[in-house]
């Protein structure tokens, strides 16, 4: 059975969810970053707080690429960096602490589902549509196929049609009604 990609996130459905959150100050940081970076879970598993730069606002992922870990680079604005650094500071970590992994994937992945039910969205949410929602809100910006690739770590650029063709959809109505007096 093919791979369905995951029904986006709206923003005002994205900002809802993560607002839900905000009663666990994990799950609030990491469905922050998440929104504002796009990277896998996984990546955000392995990080460890020597490998956040809150100076440079800079964070270390790694990918898994041909059996051998990669580090990806993932920018932090200046909210994500104040999150992450107020964080640090409350749960006392130290250079070799992971910084996401207080609890679980699946802990992780429960969370998502129960916050995006109190959010009220309507259809299925996984982790990953944080990383979805992130593309799709940059291919809406102009960004271009092989920026994002760079971005996010996609391999191939490819892979990013399924993401660009929810912003066609996104698209029709506008659309529709632009092209009506033509």
């Amino acid at each position: 059975m093919a791979k369905q990609t995951p029904i986006p996130c709206t923003k005002e459905e994205m900002d809802s969810l993560i607002r839900a959150s905000i009663e666990d100050e994990f799950y609030y940081l990491i469905f922050k970053v998440a929104s504002k970076t796009g990277r896998r879970l996984g990546e955000y598993y392995d990080v460890q707080v020597k490998d956040v730069d809150l100076d440079r606002g800079v964070m270390m992922t790694k990918v898994l690429k041909r059996k051998k870990k990669v580090y990806k680079e993932a920018i932090l604005d200046y909210e994500l960096v104040n999150l992450i650094r107020r964080y640090i500071q409350k749960e006392k970590l130290k250079l070799d602490d992971y910084l996401f992994r207080k609890y679980s994937y699946r802990s992780i992945q429960r969370a998502v589902d129960r916050y995006s039910k109190k959010a009220n969205i309507p259809h299925n949410v996984s982790f990953h549509n944080f990383r979805h929602y992130f593309i799709t809100e940059l291919f809406k910006k102009g960004w271009d196929y092989s920026q994002i690739a760079k971005l996010t770590g996609h391999g191939s650029i490819g892979t990013l049609v399924g993401y660009d063709s929810s912003v066609a959809s996104d698209l029709k109505e506008k659309a529709l009604e632009d092209i009506k007096d033509l």
